[in-house]
């Protein structure tokens, strides 16, 4: 017969293991901190601002890194007209197969001389939702309505995070994501390229005002408007909501990338959007994120601005909330502020 014991006499080996690793990785960041700290300042930024985007675009890689196409419109389908805005439903067809879809809530007049706002929802969400056609949108408290009730025209786009036991259509983000590494992407980096090439269509075929182009996104939807932002200088006002953190405290794997904290964490990419406008919130008492860290970040952003002598075109705000959009109007006026310069 084998010799046997009790599971914990061994207990501790293993406990040691995980510490090692956590001071490990503690460690590292630590050297990668001073990496990052002497790879992109304000002073290199403003001199060369194109060279850290198209860093942004290789840390997040393929296909941001490829030949953007011009999607072909397969549906464009009038649902309704709810106010000031008539919504349709849009699908666009990539490389010959791949449909992607959203809604469009678009002003019913003059809205070619109307701002555009790309309008993002988070995990678990849809076009549907934070849109208001649900009858209620959740934690979004109507964005993209009290957007448009400010008289932008709305495009929103499903990204791949709906909520499955709710909507159906199976799919798992994670796998899909580490496929995409596999070829030298990631996720983002995909769902990125779709947004700049619907851009493109509407620039061209809808005749949008080229000069009031603006993101305003949640949770999910903060992270995709801040990196879309920061890639695309088209994006002239920026509205990012119950993102912005320490990504090394919360390194969700999708928005984690290799070598991000040797060059862009959340400060670095939020700062190459300088010095367009950019309004970063969340809320006091969200559930998922620590607000405090959302203010420490901020305070990294700062000085990228103030190297422009673009104070005024930043600001970031704890509300008094979860995690869920300010019920306030505070950051959509800010929006509007800036894309009617």
């Amino acid at each position: 017969m084998y010799y046997s014991e009790e599971i914990e006499k061994d207990t501790k080996y293993r406990q040691e293991y995980v510490e090692g690793i956590d001071a490990f990785l503690n460690l590292s960041k630590k050297k990668a901190d001073k990496i990052r700290g002497e790879y992109i300042t304000p002073e290199k930024y403003k001199n060369n601002p194109e060279k850290f985007r198209k860093a942004l675009v290789e840390q997040l890689g393929y296909p941001l890194t490829t030949t953007k196409e011009m999607p072909l419109l397969k549906e464009k389908k009038f649902v309704s007209k709810d106010g000031n805005v008539n919504i349709y439903r849009m699908q666009f067809e990539f490389f010959g197969f791949l449909k992607f879809y959203g809604l469009y809530l678009e002003q019913t007049e003059n809205s070619q001389e109307k701002p555009f706002v790309l309008g993002l929802h988070g995990g678990d969400g849809t076009p549907e939702l934070v849109s208001s056609i649900y009858s209620d949108s959740a934690n979004y408290n109507h964005l993209v309505r009290r957007i448009t009730d400010k008289g932008a025209s709305v495009f929103v786009p499903q990204l791949l995070l709906w909520k499955q036991d709710i909507y159906g259509n199976n799919y798992n983000r994670h796998d899909t994501d580490g496929k995409f590494r596999q070829l030298g992407g990631s996720i983002t980096a995909f769902e990125v390229y779709l947004m700049q090439c619907c851009i493109d269509y509407f620039i061209k075929y809808e005749k949008i005002n080229v000069d009031r182009i603006g993101v305003a996104g949640l949770s999910y939807g903060g992270m995709y408007a801040a990196h879309l932002a920061a890639v695309d200088t088209r994006i002239k006002v920026c509205y990012s909501c119950s993102w912005a953190n320490d990504v090394f405290v919360v390194s969700w794997e999708d928005w984690s990338y290799k070598c991000a904290q040797k060059r862009f964490t959340t400060a670095e990419t939020l700062a190459l959007i300088a010095p367009r406008a950019l309004v970063v919130a969340m809320g006091d008492k969200d559930e998922l994120f620590d607000s405090k860290l959302m203010v420490k970040e901020c305070e990294k952003v700062k000085p990228y601005y103030s190297i422009f002598g673009k104070d005024d075109d930043f600001k970031y705000i704890t509300f008094n909330g979860t995690h869920e959009s300010d019920k306030s109007d505070e950051e959509i006026d800010f929006l509007f502020d800036n894309l009617c310069k």
